[in-house]
């Protein structure tokens, strides 16, 4: 999992010092419960009501155009409805302390829990903003692509996105792949030539240095999704998903392309004659039967939990800072609020107070038996993973399965296990553990590295290899580079193919160290990272507001705490580095990967011999 990933957001949420008061003097908010969504808000009950029926329509589309698709993620969603600009400020600060633009919505992602924040006055008529909910739905539609494959073109990911984000609801019908109101698509495909189809298919991301040249890869997107969905012969969307079917599948991209829509030149004819049109079609749907919002829960949060949910929010978005005070607010208003605590176990363990966090969790837990995050999160912070006795093993287990038992979608418990059960020689499990992380969370490229490793152990490398070769072809970055280790620990003769995958290109400034991690030090914004490698230490200089850091996916403390500052000693780093000139550093790193390997087997007793015994028993 590259951090460089998340720049966008990070740079969004990242702002911690901002001199800004929190909620903790606010109201309470209320809480609206529909049948697949938490709405909490400050506004009517109406208008929570109303936002919470417009996500039910939203996901009502899905269930129907895609009946196979799993629409409830792990990570629970949390949707905030703040009233106005001032609340919607308190709770995204950096937007205006920034030339960003104001959101009238946004949508959160985050491996344990999401949010969804819808601005109400921004949203309460099509007067004030006709495509009011579409940065909300694009990113929605985000979480469930994300939800239910492996892998997607950059180019599909976000046409698909756009092209659903501006779904519209009206009372009969409902039409899909309408172009936005506002015409800003149609403008800016005007404005400038779209870029040769094999070309816009090779580009790996959706941003660029140059923000027209952003603006028109969106743009292609959704056009190039609407002609393969809605075009003539596109069989109204049947050959995009057998084109679905066959990238999941690990056929090549361009290949499959071509295979299932025809030669690029042919396609290419076709799409530019589409953009020619004078106007685009939309799908119609029927409306799906209206929600019957009166009958959705509906209550007063106390301010207790007002300022709980508040607090998780500010910690779930990385505004760790903010998220203090109201927590403790919280708890001292009322030391049974379960959520609380665990969001200040969350806190001290991102500060690596580990017995704090221990403490937070644990009275999570005994507040709250359901409370999963800190029943994990607990029981990693215990010595039980790390413990070789079967009784440790056995208890680790059952707590896991106790998390599990709670939220049976939990991928990072169903990586422990199969890591549990490497450690004991039953690869068979671990390959069926590693195989339902997967299956939950199919998007993390670092579940398959597992699923390969694993495989390589008990002795499959053809099978490894292609494991290796499918995140290396389509993941970039510390991704890719872990994926390039495990197809380099196949024995070429051994490969499921003999074409490498191509290599990141590596700055011949830049040398390379690895080894087991001795000690980390942090003074932001320095970090100073000793290694061991090959019986020598060597020590870096890095400077964590610059460069890039990557860990694996199934590094426990990865998903939402990530800090290479702490938890990071005894695991395994490979930096690239430029030589120092200060001779009391072994150099400045560039580029740090923290990797995840297997754990070794645990060695098993080995039997006494049997003439050993009968003297025994003889005596």
């Amino acid at each position: 999992m590259p951090l460089h990933k998340h720049k966008k957001t990070l740079l969004l949420l990242a702002v911690l010092a901002l001199a800004c008061t929190g909620l903790a003097d606010e109201t309470p908010w209320r809480e609206v419960r529909s049948p697949h969504f938490r709405v909490i808000t400050n506004g009517s009950d109406s208008a929570g009501r109303q936002v919470a029926r417009e996500f039910e329509r939203m996901r009502e589309v899905f269930a129907s155009q895609f009946p196979t698709f799993r629409l409830d993620s792990p990570a629970p969603l949390l949707i905030l409805a703040p009233q106005d600009e001032p609340t919607t400020k308190k709770l995204l600060p950096q937007f205006w302390a920034s030339k960003l633009s104001k959101p009238a919505g946004l949508y959160l992602h985050g491996w344990e829990r999401q949010f969804a924040v819808v601005r109400l006055d921004a949203v309460g008529s099509d007067r004030v903003s006709p495509d009011r909910y579409a940065v909300v739905y694009h990113e929605y539609v985000h979480s469930i692509l994300h939800l239910n494959f492996r892998w997607l073109p950059t180019w599909l990911d976000e046409g698909l996105a756009e092209f659903y984000g501006y779904t519209r609801f009206e009372d009969k019908n409902t039409f899909i792949g309408a172009p936005p109101r506002n015409i800003q698509i149609i403008r800016t495909l005007d404005s400038r030539a779209s870029l040769p189809l094999e070309t816009f298919l090779a580009r790996r991301g959706s941003f660029s240095h140059d923000d027209r040249d952003t603006a028109m890869f969106y743009a292609q997107s959704w056009a190039l999704t609407h002609y393969l969905t809605l075009g003539p012969g596109m069989e109204n969307g049947a050959l995009l998903s057998r084109f679905f079917a066959a990238i999941q599948t690990g056929t090549e991209q361009k290949k499959a392309f071509q295979d299932t829509f025809g030669p690029f030149e042919k396609v290419q004819n076709g799409f530019d004659q589409y953009l020619r049109r004078f106007t685009f079609s939309a799908g119609v749907l029927p409306s799906p039967p209206r929600s019957e919002d009166k009958a959705y829960e509906s209550r007063m949060l106390t301010v207790a939990e007002t300022e709980s949910e508040i607090a998780t929010f500010y910690a779930g978005t990385n505004q760790r800072k903010l998220a203090l005070e109201p927590a403790q607010n919280a708890v001292k208003t009322d030391a049974k609020i379960a959520l609380a605590h665990e969001t200040l176990g969350s806190l001290a363990l991102n500060e690596g107070n580990d017995q704090e966090a221990v403490g937070e969790f644990s009275k999570a837990v005994e507040l709250d038996p359901k409370m999963y995050l800190s029943l994990f999160a607990k029981t990693m912070l215990s010595p039980l993973p790390h413990s070789t006795t079967k009784a440790d093993r056995d208890k680790f287990q059952g707590e896991l399965m106790k998390v599990l038992d709670v939220n049976p979608h939990f991928a990072p418990a169903f990586v422990e296990l199969a890591k549990l059960f490497v450690a004991e020689g039953d690869l068979l499990h671990a390959l069926a553990m590693a195989r339902v992380a997967e299956k939950f969370e199919p998007s993390r490229s670092g579940y398959h590295i597992l699923t390969g490793q694993i495989l390589l152990r008990a002795g499959h490398p053809v099978e490894a290899s292609s494991a290796a070769d499918y995140v290396a072809s389509r993941w970039f970055g510390p991704d890719h580079d872990e994926a390039m280790e495990l197809w380099n620990s196949v024995p070429p003769a051994q490969r499921a193919s003999a074409t490498q995958p191509d290599v990141t290109l590596v700055s011949p400034d830049l040398r390379t160290a690895e080894g087991t991690i001795k000690s980390v030090t942090c003074a932001d914004p320095i970090m100073t990272l000793t290694i061991e490698q090959a019986g020598q230490p060597l020590t870096f200089r890095y400077d964590l507001h610059h460069g890039m850091l990557g860990y694996s996916d199934t590094l426990w403390v990865g998903r939402s705490h990530f800090t290479p500052c702490f938890h990071t000693v005894g695991v395994r780093a490979v930096v690239r580095y430029k030589p120092a000139a200060d001779k009391s550093i072994t150099g400045d790193a560039v580029n740090i990967g923290f990797r995840d390997d297997l754990p070794a087997a645990i060695p098993t007793p080995e039997k006494a011999p049997a003439h050993a015994d009968s003297a025994a028993n003889s005596k």
